[in-house]
C-alpha cells in the first residue's frame, strides 16, 4: 500500500490559493477539498463572527478526514485542502484580535503546507478586504512565521499561475522525496 500525503494551501486573500489547489490536485491526481468559507452564507453576507470561523474550521477538518477516506478508496495518494487552520486563526486575529478555539487537530492535519505569497494582483471579491499590497505583505509575514513553526512547507511566490504551479509541484516533490506520508 502507498503513503498518503496531506497538503494544505495557505496564504492571505487573493494569492491564488484556489487556482493553485485545483492545478496541483490535477497534477498529482489528488483529492481536493474546496475552502468551506467560500460557499458559507455568513461569510458571503459579511456576517462573520468568531463562532463562524470556529464552525468553518470544524467543517474543513471534517472534509479533510473524509477526503482521506475517499483517497484511499480510489487509490489516490494525495489530499489537498484549499485552506488551513492558519487562514482561520489569522483571520480571527486580524479581524477581532482574538484566538480561535478548537482548531488544534486541524492545525496538525497537514504534513506539508504551501504558502502563497501576495505576488499576483489583487482582484475585488465580496470575500476580500485587503486591497493594499502593503497590508497583504504585512499579513503574509504573520502567515510565514506561523507556517515556519508548524512543519515542512514551501513558498509559492512566482507571478503567473503556471509558474506558481510548477513551483508548487517542485516543492511538493522535494518534500515527498524526503519524507513518507501516512501509511495505510
Amino acid at each position: 500500500m502507498g503513503m498518503l500525503h496531506r497538503i494544505a494551501i495557505t496564504g492571505v486573500e487573493c494569492t491564488g490559493k484556489s487556482t493553485l489547489a485545483a492545478g496541483l490536485a490535477e497534477a498529482l491526481n489528488a483529492v481536493l477539498i474546496d475552502e468551506a468559507a467560500r460557499f458559507d452564507a455568513e461569510v458571503i453576507s459579511g456576517r462573520v463572527q468568531i463562532s463562524t470561523l470556529e464552525r468553518l474550521g470544524r467543517i474543513q477538518f471534517k472534509r479533510c478526514l473524509e477526503a482521506e477516506v475517499s483517497a484511499r478508496q480510489t487509490g489516490r495518494f494525495h489530499v489537498i485542502t484549499d485552506t488551513d487552520a492558519t487562514v482561520l486563526s489569522l483571520w480571527a486575529e486580524h479581524a477581532w484580535g482574538q484566538k480561535l478555539a478548537g482548531l488544534e487537530a486541524f492545525a496538525r492535519w497537514p504534513q506539508f503546507t504551501l504558502l502563497c505569497a501576495p505576488t499576483i494582483p489583487w482582484v475585488a471579491d465580496p470575500l476580500r478586504n485587503l486591497p493594499l499590497e502593503s497590508d497583504r505583505w504585512a499579513l503574509h509575514e504573520k502567515y510565514q512565521r506561523q507556517v515556519e513553526a508548524s512543519g515542512p512547507w514551501g513558498l509559492v511566490d512566482a507571478a503567473t499561475p503556471q509558474k506558481r504551479l510548477d513551483q508548487a509541484v517542485r516543492a511538493f516533490l522535494h518534500f515527498a522525496s524526503n519524507s513518507g506520508g501516512t501509511s495505510e
